[in-house]
């Protein structure tokens, strides 16, 4: 299992430039964050979530047609349940995303129909849902959750398999820094970014191979609304 203080050491070895010290972990915790997220893979598909950032939380409706979803919601949201255990449809095709198909099947437009909750969608950070009910009900989400930052020099990388945490996250931050316009020598015309983006491509692949595809269709987490 790496560490903060593993992969500091390892990517300090390779960039060998003090005005990179006090930028190392927060260049980490953003490639895990990304990886976490969805890379997108040189065929153009996304890579797939995590499994172990698996998480499953409640929100409780109230007298609009939307709450927020859980603050550590990053992507996915697989299934939704009521407070019985049920589970919640999306629209018909079976996916939560789809907002606009998610509209077609409502007879009220404005959002106002009243009643026990019948149909949810996922739209940026929100949850949307018909009908309203009079009473605050608990809604359950199963979804993939963002990773937990590292700040200590003894955290480890969360949610990234164990044999692919050094690969995938120094090549990550290696890539990044020579992209940056950092190089190892005038003449070399990018070869640093070359070398670490092809590794972490290599590795990324490795990832998508080990976890195997998800039954569901992969998404981007948001901050905002789109």
């Amino acid at each position: 299992m790496e560490t903060l203080s593993t992969l500091t050491d390892a990517i300090n070895d390779i960039i060998q430039d003090d005005a990179y010290l006090a930028k190392y972990t927060k260049k980490i915790n953003e490639a895990v964050n990304s990886i976490a997220a969805g890379i997108i893979m040189p065929n153009r598909s996304i890579s797939p979530p995590l499994p172990d950032l698996v998480d499953y939380d409640t929100v409780i409706t109230s007298t609009q047609a939307y709450v927020s979803l859980p603050s550590d919601y990053q992507r996915n949201v697989f299934l939704v349940c009521d407070s019985s255990g049920n589970r919640i449809s999306p629209t018909s095709d079976g996916n939560y995303y789809a907002y606009n198909l998610f509209l077609r099947g409502l007879s009220d437009l404005r959002l106002e129909e009243k009643g026990q909750v019948y149909c949810v969608a996922i739209k940026g950070t929100r949850l949307y849902y018909q009908g309203i009910p009079a009473t605050p009900e608990t809604i359950g989400l199963h979804f993939y959750r963002k990773p937990t930052d590292m700040a200590l020099d003894g955290d480890s990388p969360d949610g990234i398999p164990e044999h692919l945490q050094m690969k995938l996250i120094k090549s990550y931050v290696c890539k990044g820094i020579y992209g940056e316009h950092l190089e190892d020598g005038q003449d070399n015309m990018g070869t640093g970014y070359k070398i670490h983006n092809s590794i972490f491509n290599e590795a990324m692949t490795e990832l998508c191979a080990f976890i195997g595809i998800d039954e569901g269709p992969s998404y981007y987490g948001s901050d905002d609304d789109y």
